[in-house]
């Protein structure tokens, strides 16, 4: 390559750059245009007035660095003073530079700035830290300008020889860690600007000796072969970012199905811009997120997929942020609304549709579900497609496995078809989705419950079909489940029913209508305030963090009681056998709760032994939680709501307190009256289970007791180490692994909590989760089990004399990252 053909392809480089600066300054508005210029500026200096103490050993400077007017005038906007030049050795910085949806169509007022700082190979870990606190300082910062900056380090090396380096980021919040790798990289070529130092070498015919003739250019390695082994961990990257933001994730997701498809010839998006730039073609048709929509538009359209064309094109309007049916002033200055408008003029789309769309800050929760749900099922195409695609590779060698687990933990909350588990509504750009008004519905065809967003008296005539519909209308069912207290809950959590909202219910008085209110207003302070899920969380078996009892939503007996409530007290009547003919006051028990991993789920139990079952449910999950769970009584009785809290309230406390003093050698029991009948309660490692127990047993048995538990040959719940048990959880696969002799010792419980001991000869650790994994990801057969519903993988480490188990695969510094 000569030296002219490198300086025109650099001048290029920095056309297309001047272009996109221009283009991101006519969208933003004044005070956001200042800020953006500030962001050098507040890497390349130490003293600078941000809130909080910038430590003077920061590394700071950025190669090449000047002062320009715009960050003089940035500076005095927002009063910040300048500071003395940096005396410097060398600078910390080989660039800044910004990345994804900026300066391109898929810009919008919401859309925040992703930032990468290039940072010097020299800089030790430490050194890495300091500049950690020092970004998170600016950030803060700029959050209280409604401005949202993340800022990424990024090695020179760290996509050509990323194995050689302990730095690359694990998967989190932000970081896709080992899940993908080139196609980030190729993101980054398409969509960067150069805000200061180097120029990035990203033209196809790059390479690292473009560096040697040009010390100002930067080159971070070739993506012309994008590896096949890695869209399947980008797609599960992809996926797990559309928790939050689908509609952009279902663009990327596409794309990648695009690419596949292609596949080995695959042209990429950063190979079409440099075309236009060699055709001196620096106008809007020249843009990364344009030429992204209309690389999936071709592929559909060669498919014949016009549904999955309909929501990208809608997708691909909303994440540009142009209302074309309100045009505000600014918009004159918008470089994007002559190319929207012609496109939308080619979609055919009427004006009601575009004012539908350009009205989505004020969506409703019917609106909203209808479009997640389409997002959610283009998701799934999408990642099944891929998932075949994959199938024909292996894993990329980059792809941490414990990393998989995470993010396939994550994913299978979200997809998943359990019909107990409440699902979070994704409010998309609503506002707001609380009601002034919810009525519930029965429907005795279906045997189940139908929430609609109006009152009663607005309502038409039920239709049993409306759930169905393919469109949000006002009359249809928002959601609908098997028992009222799920509907309550759902309502509460994606914040539907306020402390204001009224509820009724078809069929019923007001006395119901107050009741639904009451259990809505009582959920509110405890499904609001929720803690942060952990790597630990998610790599542990799950445990309950709060559990709510709502005793009696369905049928009250206490309206049976006609004496005086104080009564109870004195006489420590219990409300389970009450009075000379013994009323069992609890009709019904339902139980709302949230596990370690985030997830609300919500029960009911019907019965004479509604309680009984409800414990049994959830007793395992009790005994693995720690102290600070939270037990909530909701009792929504006409009378005796204290008594039923207090006595309730002390009943799980003291079922809590024998299964923490179980083990793997007795059984503790506990006797209980409910109506006429005794029972008892027998507590073990595995649970607790209750039986009809006789009046002269119940009377010998009044008092909580143990037995020891008797020996049973061949039982794998007790050839298996003991501590595996306080491990295992229904519902999750689980390998326990020991390393010893050359032998690798694999203790499996399955879904079901049924338990396997396998040996395996010279077959290391790393190798047998690699190989599994692979297999459950891939296999036909377990592809039918539910969606990423991966298995965790636990080591058994001998330490200070006895068996631990840790988490498959992560350090202790990354488990306690939120995630």
């Amino acid at each position: 390559m000569t030296d002219k053909t490198a300086y025109y392809q650099k001048d290029l480089a920095e056309k297309l750059n001047s272009t996109r600066l221009t283009r991101v300054l006519n969208v933003l508005p004044d005070l956001q245009q200042h800020l953006f210029h500030i962001i050098p500026f507040l890497i390349h200096y130490n003293q600078i007035d941000v809130p909080g103490i910038i430590d003077p050993r920061t590394p700071s400077g950025i190669y090449g660095f000047s002062l320009s007017k715009a960050m003089h005038s940035a500076c005095e906007a927002l009063s910040l003073s300048m500071p003395d030049t940096v005396h410097s050795t060398a600078d910390a910085f080989e660039g800044v530079y910004a990345m994804g949806s900026t300066a391109s169509f898929g810009q919008n007022p919401q859309s925040d700035v992703d930032i990468w700082l290039v940072y010097n190979s020299k800089l030790t870990q430490k050194q890495l830290k300091l500049i950690e606190y020092k970004n998170k300082l600016i950030s803060d910062w700029f959050a209280g300008f409604d401005f949202e900056v993340n800022f990424y380090l990024v090695h020179p090396m760290q996509f050509r020889e990323c194995s050689a380096f302990d730095n690359c980021q694990p998967v989190g919040l932000e970081h896709s860690g080992s899940s993908q790798h080139w196609l980030l990289l190729e993101e980054f070529y398409r969509s960067h600007i150069r805000l200061a130092g180097k120029v990035v070498a990203w033209w196809p015919d790059a390479n690292s000796q473009n560096t040697e003739f040009d010390a100002s250019l930067l080159y971070l390695g070739d993506i012309n072969s994008l590896p096949a082994a890695e869209y399947f961990g980008a797609s599960l990257w992809q996926l797990y970012k559309g928790l939050n933001k689908p509609h952009k994730a279902l663009l990327k997701v596409l794309l990648l199905e695009t690419y596949a498809s292609e596949y080995p010839s695959t042209t990429l998006i950063t190979q079409q811009i440099w075309q236009y730039c060699e055709h001196q073609d620096f106008s809007v048709d020249n843009d990364a997120y344009l030429l992204l929509y209309q690389r999936i538009e071709a592929y559909l359209i060669a498919q014949g997929d016009h549904n999955r064309l309909e929501i990208v094109r809608r997708c691909f309007y909303l994440k540009s942020g142009v209302t074309l049916s309100c045009l505000s002033p600014n918009s004159a200055t918008d470089w994007r609304v002559d190319k929207i408008q012609n496109l939308v003029k080619q979609w055919a789309w009427s004006r009601e549709l575009v004012a539908t769309l350009d009205n989505s800050p004020y969506w409703h929760a019917g609106q909203l579900k209808w479009f997640n749900q389409q997002l959610s099922e283009l998701l799934l195409v999408s990642y099944k497609n891929l998932l075949k695609f994959a199938s024909k590779q292996t894993l990329s060698e980059r792809m941490r496995v414990e990393e998989l687990g995470l993010l396939a933990r994550k994913l299978h909350t979200y997809f998943s078809n359990d019909d107990h588990l409440l699902q979070p509504l994704n409010r998309l750009w609503s506002l707001s989705t609380a009601e002034k008004s919810l009525t519930i519905r029965h429907s005795e065809q279906t045997s189940r419950f139908y929430l609609y967003r109006q009152a009663y008296d607005e309502l038409d005539q039920f239709k049993t079909d409306t759930r169905h519909q393919q469109n949000a209308f006002d009359n249809h069912a928002i959601h609908d489940a098997d028992n009222v207290c799920s509907l309550v809950a759902w309502s509460v959590m994606n914040g539907l029913a306020t402390a204001e909202t009224h509820w009724s219910q078809v069929g019923d008085c007001n006395k119901r209508s107050d009741k639904l209110g009451y259990l809505a207003r009582k959920l509110i302070p405890i499904m609001h305030h929720v803690p942060t899920v952990s790597k630990r969380d998610l790599c542990e078996p799950w445990c309950y963090q709060k559990i709510v009892l709502i005793a009696n939503m369905d049928g009250d007996p206490t309206t049976q009681w006609h004496g005086p409530e104080s009564m109870l007290d004195y006489a420590h009547a219990s409300v389970l056998s009450l009075g000379q003919t013994k009323l069992n006051m609890l009709s019904s028990v339902a139980i709302v709760c949230l596990n370690s991993w985030g997830e609300w789920q919500s029960h009911r139990f019907n019965g004479h032994t509604a309680l009984l079952e409800a414990i049994s449910f959830i007793i395992l999950g009790l005994k693995r939680s720690n102290e600070q769970v939270d037990l909530s009584i909701i009792s929504c009785s006409a009378k005796l709501k204290q008594q039923i809290f207090n006595q309730l309230k002390t009943l799980l406390l003291r079922c809590y307190g024998l299964m923490k003093k179980v083990n793997q050698t007795n059984t503790l029991m506990h006797p209980i009256t409910i109506g006429d009948q005794q029972y008892t309660m027998y507590f073990n490692a595995l649970g607790m289970m209750y039986r009809i127990s006789d009046l002269a047993t119940h009377k010998k048995n009044d008092k909580t007791h143990g037995l020891p538990l008797p020996d049973i040959a061949d039982d794998p719940n007790l050839s298996t180490p003991s501590v595996i048990h306080k491990f295992i959880v229904l519902g999750a696969k689980q390998y326990f692994l020991r390393e010893r002799n050359q032998i690798l010792d694999v203790f499996i419980a399955d879904e079901l909590n049924q338990l396997e001991h396998l040996q395996y000869q010279h077959t290391s650790i790393n190798d047998f989760v690699a190989q599994e994994s692979h297999l459950y990801v891939f296999d036909e057969q377990k592809q039918r089990q539910p969606v990423f519903n991966m298995p965790q993988f636990f080591q058994l480490v001998r330490m200070e004399g006895g068996l631990t188990v840790m988490p498959f695969g992560l350090t202790q510094d990354e488990m306690g990252s939120a995630f």
